[in-house]
């Protein structure tokens, strides 16, 4: 079944902020307080205006579920925990803030050294986070407490994006002078600097079996590293900022957001299954839902958008 049959927007949500978003994040999460209670789908977002918002998605409508207030500037960064309860954001008034998705209270707030707190991902067991920083330090902040856990140093540039692999081994920084770096968790040691990209890396993601790394730039280029050997794989330029990128964790495609206003569905080799071309503005952030089957997306143009996509059948054995 050719692409353009299957792929398609489901929901376009104008106006979902007053200003430009600039992060997303799809979760689900059991709010019912019943262990056995169903998941709901929540997609948090957050950008220019300082609010973070939890919508809840259920038949295809989009509905806010919670207006968060903390921040006093521009949220840059939003993520959930993996098992939805626990909502991480940053925000350049150099504040950290940990919430409860499901009361929408604020658990603890950590404050930084000016614009120190960049990227935010959480631990794949959802008790620690990490977060770049100007000084391209990559911190890692306890939960619990709101304390800082681990310090690794990059040795580099303003660490602009981070990632934590689900299997815990490797936490990754991308940087604005394009380095890409790799570190050991268990021994808390830097084990690859790669020179990825000519400029700012804008967004790093592992694989859901963190076998592979996807990097994303300014210079236009998405590109797929082998996790461990940090050996690059594919390479694809996109011929306009690639501001974030991500696996789908069924079966390894990359959705990539870029400047253009373009959503692009590649394959693990970076050849293209589909563009969409559904947004005014630059895209700044992508994610698949968890079944792999749905993507969002929002933008410059103050939408979140939703689309169909299908996971392709796998080719008959010969």
């Amino acid at each position: 079944m050719p692409a353009e049959a299957v792929y398609s927007l489901l929901i376009k949500k104008e106006n979902a902020h007053e200003d430009p978003i600039y992060s997303c994040v799809w979760t689900r999460a059991n709010i019912s307080g019943d262990p056995k209670g169903p998941m709901k789908d929540f997609i948090v977002t957050g950008g220019l205006d300082s609010l973070v918002k939890v919508w809840q998605l259920e038949n295809n409508k989009l509905e806010i579920f919670h207006v968060l207030k903390g921040h006093s500037m521009a949220v840059v960064s939003v993520a959930a925990s993996h098992d939805g309860h626990t909502l991480a954001t940053t925000s350049l008034d150099s504040t950290l803030v940990i919430w409860d998705l499901v009361s929408g209270n604020k658990v603890h707030e950590i404050q930084s050294g000016p614009t120190d707190i960049w990227d935010v991902a959480f631990s794949p067991d959802g008790t620690q986070v990490v977060s770049g920083s100007h000084t391209g330090k990559v911190i890692v902040y306890g939960i619990e407490k709101g304390t800082v856990d681990r310090v690794l140093d990059t040795r580099g540039k303003f660490a602009v994006c981070v990632a934590w692999s689900r299997d815990g081994a490797y936490i990754c920084s991308g940087a604005v002078d394009g380095t890409i770096c790799i570190f050991d968790v268990a021994q808390g040691k830097l084990i690859h600097t790669v020179e990825a990209h000519t400029q700012t890396v804008r967004s790093v993601a592992f694989s859901r079996n963190s076998h592979l790394l996807v990097t994303a730039s300014n210079d236009g280029f998405v590109k797929v590293y082998n996790a461990a050997s940090a050996n690059l794989l594919s390479s694809l330029n996109l011929k306009s900022w690639v501001l974030s990128a991500a696996f789908s964790s069924v079966d390894n495609r990359i959705a990539a957001a870029t400047a253009d206003g373009s959503v692009h569905i590649l394959l693990e080799d970076l050849k293209t299954l589909k563009s969409f071309k559904e947004h005014s503005n630059t895209v700044w952030s992508v994610q698949f839902n968890a079944p792999s089957n749905k993507l969002l997306s929002v933008s410059k143009d103050k939408s979140i958008n939703i689309y169909e996509c299908p996971i392709p059948p796998k080719p008959a054995k010969k």
